[in-house]
């Protein structure tokens, strides 16, 4: 996976506060010394078990859960997703790190966490888009990753590529793996179909990952500005032994365009 660099993840673990967090998700808390106290809302709490020190912006759990740690931990526990899913949607200050939506139990007076398979992130993709929109908006959504990531842009300018009406022309991307995040779950029929598209145009391989993941993206546009297909090149100098530097849309089938299907083959621009 593309790397996130440290001062972003550093910057969030200082700027979003954990406090915050807890009271947004129905946790009443009560001062106590330096520190808040408050039901879990990981487990089944009777006792005050959850600790928020604010001033370092840190929690814990005293109780059945035994773990604790940052706002981005937190996000990992509350939310049911791995680190990269909890940054993106910390560093989008996502409303649905709210309360939970299930009713209290028994005695206890705080909402036990339940983990939700519906997508926190705005979606890029729409659902009933044709394929040559689809791509587009793809081609978008990694020309926006472009911007955001030091990685690619290091790479660019090391290359002698850092122009920004040239970025913006050729609608250069960077695939960093975050693509499925702004999809519905794949156990949902949405998120099934819209996959299975994905991988029927080339941008997700059979292993149901990012074709380009790691890779400058650069799509290819007809004389009508349609994305056809798309290339990508690693920006990482170190990979993994049997990792090409290079990558084509693997087993795609050609855009469907509607009452342009049947327009030659479009030129290719030169980059």
């Amino acid at each position: 996976m593309a790397r996130i660099p440290e001062e972003e993840i550093e910057r969030l673990k200082r700027e979003i506060s954990v406090e915050r967090l807890a009271l947004a998700k129905g946790v009443k808390l009560k001062k106590h010394g330096e520190n808040l106290l408050g039901l879990c809302p990981f487990h089944d709490d009777r006792e005050p078990s959850l600790v928020i020190t604010p001033s370092k912006n840190l929690w814990h759990c005293l109780g059945a859960c035994q773990t604790g740690g940052t706002v981005i931990d937190w996000v990992m526990r509350a939310e049911g997703v791995r680190f990269r899913h909890a940054f993106e949607l910390l560093r989008a200050d996502i409303p649905s790190l709210e309360a939970f939506p299930e009713k209290p139990r028994g005695r206890q007076k705080e909402k036990v966490a339940k983990q939700s398979t519906t997508p926190k992130l705005p979606a890029v993709i729409e659902q009933r888009a044709a394929d040559d929109v689809l791509l587009r908006q793809v081609t978008d959504y990694y020309h926006a990753a472009l911007k955001q990531s030091p990685e690619a842009l290091a790479y660019l300018q090391k290359r002698g590529l850092n122009n920004a009406e040239m970025l913006e022309r050729f609608r250069l991307g960077y695939a960093n793996r975050t693509l499925c995040y702004r999809l519905p779950q794949k156990n949902r029929v949405s998120g099934a179909d819209q996959r299975g598209r994905l991988q029927a145009l080339g941008i997700y391989g059979a292993k149901g990952h990012e074709h380009f993941n790691g890779s400058l993206v650069i799509p290819v546009f007809d004389g009508e500005h349609r994305v056809t297909e798309m290339y990508g090149r690693k920006v990482n100098d170190h990979l993994r032994a049997g990792c090409a530097w290079q990558a084509q849309q693997k087993g795609r089938r050609r855009p469907t365009r509607g009452p342009n299907a049947g327009n030659p083959t479009p030129k290719r621009q030169e980059l």
